[in-house]
């Protein structure tokens, strides 16, 4: 059996993967010029139109389609409320179609002043229909920079959360600098109509400091909330847990169960799901245990401990499994012939149309780069130290209604994307979320520089087979068993490998076609994708290369 404790390292893994035609319905919308600035987000709506957002330095421009994937309208939106120019300082907390409506939860921090805006859109064309300022935190100081750099003190923040069988949504106002530990944390329950439920404050549960872990929402009746509460010696002693909450919102009470195995759990993220087969609560929590990095090459290691824990959503009993990707691990060595087996952690955490429960991994590796001058190729701006992450094998997990993993298969790749991503990721850009300020590439910017919306993976289950979609080189394809993958940089080479999972048996095909020659790529901009579970459809931007020219074009696929 693997260690509890995951390790984030690259491993080589290489695919027995049988290559086959897979014939799926693709339409295309009409191409378009690559959008080279901001971040793009595709977004199936339940009227059959589809939205292309851009957000980028000067605003919010929305592209629709309809049906037919004709555009029906176009729009660049401006505001009196929340300030397009300021998109520089701006994050995307969330995008959900909320009562039919797309609805964009924006936080920008305006004069030091962390501010989250609720924008409600009109499905036919995109134009604003409601907006609001919903929540603001304590104004930071001028200190406060000093304070998260070199003290350990956690941004002021918000959360966003809706759950996926109603219209009703959470969100946290996170206030870490308030001197009030009981004033840290607020909840604020909404309907479909965007009306309140419930507002409360958060205990603290006697401790000083908070963390927020995760969260989940059951419709309009509760929401379970999970954080870290932790003391110090100068406040009160080093006493630690993590806290599972229930918010109910009918009888308007909070109750909480402090988890008494947590006592070192203080850097913990998590993904909390209510299953709505099993009835319980899935909470999947990755630790930090610690790290080490070699002085000579800069990579790093840092050490996880994962847990797949089950929460009885009465009385909040806990009962926990560690993670250890046997399936996968597995897989590696007999299929894959690699001695060392999967060593991946967690993106993301998946319920299935029947209920089963797929983790979605990911092997990581981060680099750090000391600049001795200004020669580096991202020039002088970027200080004295950056970071890249190479995003090696994929792994999957599978479990029944029971918590017990049934199976697991690993996949080859190598990508190589800029700045330090972390795990659970892949569970960030489903929910929209997204930050202007150098995305994940932690200050590399926009544009040519910064190809990470087109690494790492994506998933897809439509209830009758499962499909993993990622950019890889075509000399990677066929690669034999015993050979290294060339690792992914420049995305124009690549085009979309599409792997349909049955079981232990991985099918490999092109999802958009097998290229013609080095001369032609077409290659997904895989953080943009969205998949619509009625129609079994996924749609993505793509980029079609011919030569040295490029189009995008909106991609629909129906899977099987």
């Amino acid at each position: 059996m693997k260690p509890l404790v995951l390790s984030i390292l690259s491993l080589a893994l290489l695919t027995g993967s049988v290559a086959k035609a897979q014939p799926t319905n693709i339409q295309y919308s009409a191409s378009f010029d690559e959008p080279e600035d901001g971040w793009n987000k595709v977004m199936q709506l339940s009227n059959g139109n589809t939205f292309l957002y851009n957000f980028n330095r000067d605003g919010i421009s929305i592209k629709v389609y309809d049906n037919s994937k004709k555009i029906i309208s176009t729009k660049n939106l401006k505001s009196k409320v929340w300030d397009a120019r300021e998109m520089k300082v701006s994050t995307i907390e969330g995008i959900y179609e909320i009562a039919g409506k797309p609805v964009v939860f924006l936080q920008q921090m305006l004069e030091r002043t962390p501010t989250l805006f609720r924008i409600v859109l009109d499905p036919a064309t995109g134009a604003i229909v409601n907006e609001e300022q919903i929540s603001v935190l304590d104004k930071y100081s001028f200190g406060a920079g000093y304070a998260m750099a070199f003290g350990k003190v956690d941004a002021a923040d918000f959360y966003v959360q809706k759950d996926p069988l109603s219209d009703c949504y959470a969100v946290v106002n996170f206030n870490s600098f308030t001197s009030e530990s009981d004033k840290r944390i607020e909840v604020v329950h909404y309907n479909g109509e965007h009306k309140e439920i419930y507002r409360t404050p958060y205990d603290a549960q006697g401790f000083k400091y908070l963390r927020f872990v995760g969260m989940t929402v059951d419709a309009d009746k509760r929401v379970f909330l999970c954080t870290y509460g932790y003391n110090t010696e100068a406040s009160g002693g080093k006493d630690s847990r993590v806290i599972v909450s229930r918010m109910n919102s009918t009888a308007k009470t909070i109750d909480h169960k402090k988890l008494e195995f947590t006592n070192d759990f203080k850097k913990t993220r998590a993904l909390m799901q209510f299953n709505p087969g099993t009835k319980k609560i899935q909470l999947l929590t990755l630790t930090f245990k610690n790290s080490k990095s070699n002085a000579f090459t800069g990579r790093g290691k840092t050490f996880y401990t994962v847990l797949m824990n089950t929460i009885e959503p009465e009385d909040l009993t806990i009962t926990s499994k560690p993670l250890n990707a046997d399936n996968a691990d597995g897989y590696a060595k007999s299929n894959l012939k690699l001695a060392g087996g999967f060593s991946g952690l967690p993106q993301q955490m998946v319920i299935n149309p029947d209920n089963s429960t797929t983790v979605l991994m990911e092997e990581m590796m981060h680099i750090e780069i000391r600049k001795s001058n200004s020669s580096i190729p991202f020039g002088p701006s970027l200080g004295p130290v950056y970071y890249r992450t190479e995003l090696n094998a994929i792994g999957t997990a599978e479990y029944d209604t029971d918590g017990n993993e049934k199976s697991g298969i690993a996949i080859d790749k190598s990508q190589r994307a800029n700045g330090r991503i972390d795990p659970l990721y892949i569970s960030q850009k489903g929910n929209g979320y997204w930050a202007l300020r150098g995305g994940y590439g932690q200050g590399i910017g926009m544009g040519g520089l910064n190809n990470n919306a087109f690494m790492s993976y994506d998933y897809v289950n439509t209830g009758n087979n499962a499909y993993i979609l990622y950019n890889d080189y075509p000399e990677n394809f066929d690669k034999p068993v015993g050979k290294k993958m060339k690792e992914v940089v420049a995305i124009s080479d690549a085009n979309t490998v599409a792997c349909s999972v049955t079981g232990n048996k991985v099918e490999k095909f092109y999802l958009f076609g097998t290229p013609k020659d080095d001369d032609y790529s077409k290659f997904s901009y895989i953080e943009s994708s969205n998949y619509s579970p009625a129609t079994k459809t996924y749609a993505t931007l793509m980029i079609d290369r011919d030569g040295r020219k490029k189009v995008a074009k909106v991609a629909w696929v129906q899977f099987k």
